[in-house]
Parts: C-alpha cells; structure tokens; sequence
C-alpha cells in the first residue's frame, strides 16, 4: 500500500505508517513518534503534531530506489544522532546493492520502454523517479492535484520541457499515449478499462491496490509488474489485423472511437 505518512519510534524501535486506508489503532500513536516523514495529504496532520507535541517532520517518498534511501537519511539527520546515521549509511550501502542486482534484468528488458503516466498529487513525481530508476522513460505525467511545488519537482526530474497534462478526459489521455508513442500507461484503477478497449498496456497505481510499490523491495516489484505489463504477448495480438482484412495496425484512436 502506499505510505502517505511514515513515522519513528524511538523509545521503541518500532516504525508506524499511515495509509489512506488507515484505522483508528495506526493514528492513535502518531504523537509518540519522535520523526515523522509526509506526502502533501498528510502534511497538515504532520504540521499539527510538531506543533503540539515537538515532532520533527519531513516530506518524503518510499517511491524509487533514490528516494528511499534519501527517506533513510532524512530519518537519521532529524533524529540527530551519530550513530544512527552511520547505521544507516551501512544499511542503505547493502540494500542498494541487492537492489541494483535484482533490478538489472528488469533494466535490460525495459531499457528504451516509454511511459506515460498520469496520477496526481506527489505520485505525479514520486513515480516518474521510480520508473527512471527502472531505467524507463517517461513521455508525459499527469498533473491533478498536483501543486506548483509538485510541478517544480517534475521539471527537475525530466527537465524544462516535461510535458504535463491536467486534462483526466480519458479519451484525450488516450490520444496522448498514442501521440507520444508510449509503451505502457501508468494511472489510477479507472483508467483500467479504457486503456483495455484501446488494447494498450496497463500498471495499476490506485491507491487500493493490493500490490505494495514502496521501499527497496517495492521497487523490484514495481520493475517486474512493468515488464508482465509491456511484454504480454496479448497486447500485439489484440492490436494486429487479421490476415485477411486490409491495411496496417490499426492506431488506439480507432479502438477508442470504435469502443472495442
């Protein structure tokens, strides 16, 4: 699930998290943490706890191998303590190495692979990090309730010329993928069945999926649920014209328009 809220227990050892699915028992400790790390929808609740009861906070990302590693880091330096950070150098040293080796087949196979994907708020960045650690590249994100912070993000990840889209039409995305000449299309769960008429590959980021993308471990899966995607062999055989009918592949637009 995805985390939009991470938090540190420190008298305990112990890590906390909220999700959107979130239950009274996961939030009723939040004030005992001694670090807490936040996406933009739980920034409000991170800035109320600092107030009240002395938290620091940080806004973060378990999305993508750079951003995990650089969550560590931010725990370890607003907690202050030498030691911890030192362990956690150790700790990110060996977790990007087994990561790396578990990513680099995943990397060949989608090495050149195109992506557009559209979801909002920091996932509208978060994601594009974790498919370029993927070594994926991304043609266009979405940008719904992304804020001008988010965007800026955006620019830095994919440069001046990122091409962002606040339009959610479903048709007009579609289009976009074909005139970017994606590979695969990345987005919330109600984007599934129309991406399935255009005959177009498909990665589920809804926030109820039942697949967890976060941490070093996340990312690998991430990297394998791309490559079932991209190369199932359905895709070309929905997509290609019998022997008998005349003229070439026929484009998404025409799968759109016909409602297949």
């Amino acid at each position: 699930m995805p985390v939009d809220c991470a938090g540190f227990y420190g008298n305990k050892n112990l890590g906390n998290r909220v999700a959107g699915d979130a239950r009274f028992r996961d939030l009723q400790g939040m004030h005992r943490t001694e670090a807490s790390m936040c996406s933009k929808a739980m920034l409000s609740v991170a800035r109320g706890i600092r107030e009240r009861w002395g938290t620091p906070f940080f806004e973060g990302s378990f999305y993508g191998l750079a951003d995990t590693s650089q969550a560590l880091r931010d725990f370890a330096s607003v907690l202050g303590d030498p030691d911890l950070t030192a362990r956690t150098e150790t700790l990110i040293a060996r977790e990007e190495a087994a990561t790396e080796a578990a990513l680099a087949p995943y990397r060949r196979r989608l090495a050149g692979k195109r992506l557009l994907t559209f979801s909002g708020g920091f996932k509208s960045w978060s994601v594009i990090s974790a498919m370029q650690d993927v070594g994926m590249s991304v043609v266009a994100t979405g940008t719904e309730k992304s804020t001008e912070e988010d965007k800026a993000r955006i620019y830095a990840l994919m440069g001046p010329d990122a091409r962002l889209i606040d339009d959610n039409d479903q048709t007009a995305l579609l289009q976009a993928f074909e005139r970017y000449d994606a590979d695969i299309l990345a987005a919330g769960d109600r984007y599934i069945y129309p991406a399935l008429k255009a005959r177009v590959p498909f990665l589920d980021l809804d926030h109820v999926r039942d697949i967890g993308y976060a941490g070093y471990a996340g990312i690998v899966e991430f990297a394998r649920q791309v490559v079932v995607s991209v190369e199932s062999p359905v895709w070309a055989k929905m997509r290609a014209r019998p022997r008998w009918a005349a003229g070439g592949k026929p484009s998404v637009s025409a799968a759109i328009g016909a409602g297949a």
